[in-house]
């Protein structure tokens, strides 16, 4: 048996490093390749009906991606610490969904997008599990958006007395749903010249994007019911400063591109 050695790389360089060879076309050989183990359920929905889906949808991540035990799952996710655990609630959550020993670890160090690309493209029906783990996607994004606003609130001042006039504006600008709703609607990456931060930054840009209101706040009069389809496009910061940079221009998105066209 060969040793194992401990990689040289963290998880963010390796995922790097094979994005970076994708797009030069070299073929990589990875998680993302293997072929998913034939589903097997053993049809017993008692523990599948007991838990809610924010459990079942961390139960499942874990054990996918973070190589957890069913016993480490019982107790650090559905809180059973009471007896002696074997860890037969959550084994029978992934049973339910066909999931037996072989599933455990199969995703190690690949994010949530990808898992969820993968078992998309299965032949397999993992229509239940796609669903349990954009739940949690949901939920991760949601979190990383309210941080990027307390982040802006501070760095803006946000609190201290002799803060900006215009406040109001700029609460309204950073409403945490509808930029939660927006990047659901057109993704994390710019609108204008296709800038993703994760791509470039690795985790510390995971989940970023400024959002740019189509119509300008300054131009209403009252406040709207924002569509996060029509009214809200994601931009890096280069481009959304670029749109704005002019108070007596303010550049649309077409424009901005015809720019950057020449």
């Amino acid at each position: 048996m060969n040793p194992k050695f401990k990689s040289l790389f963290t998880d963010e360089e390796l995922k790097v490093c094979s994005d970076r060879l994708i797009e030069w076309n070299y073929e990589v050989i990875n998680e993302k390749n293997i072929e998913l183990p034939k589903l097997k359920s053993n049809n017993r929905d008692r523990e599948f009906k007991k838990y809610s889906n924010d459990l079942k949808a961390k139960v499942l991540y874990e054990h996918l991606i973070n190589d957890r035990t069913h016993r480490w799952l019982d107790i650090n996710i559905l809180g059973i610490t009471s007896g002696n655990t074997k860890g037969r609630d959550s084994a029978n959550i992934l049973y339910y969904l066909g999931m037996k020993a072989d599933y455990r670890g199969i995703f190690k160090r690949q994010d949530i997008n990808s898992v969820i690309e993968r078992l998309e493209k299965s032949e397999q029906d993992y229509e239940i599990a796609i669903k349990l783990l954009k739940t949690l996607k949901y939920e991760e994004l949601s979190n990383a958006i309210d941080l990027d606003i307390e982040a802006e609130k501070t760095e803006d001042g946000y609190g201290i007395e002799g803060g900006s006039r215009d406040y109001y504006g700029k609460r309204y600008e950073r409403n945490a749903r509808n930029r939660l709703l927006a990047i659901q609607e057109h993704g994390l990456s710019c609108k204008a010249c296709e800038f993703n931060f994760e791509t470039v930054y690795g985790e510390r840009g995971k989940d970023f994007i400024e959002v740019h209101h189509v119509k300008p706040l300054n131009t209403l009069t009252k406040a709207m019911k924002i569509n996060p389809k029509t009214d809200l496009i994601p931009l890096c910061s280069n481009c959304h400063r670029m749109i704005h940079r002019r108070k007596d221009k303010i550049l649309t998105l077409n424009e901005l591109i015809m720019i950057l066209g020449k």
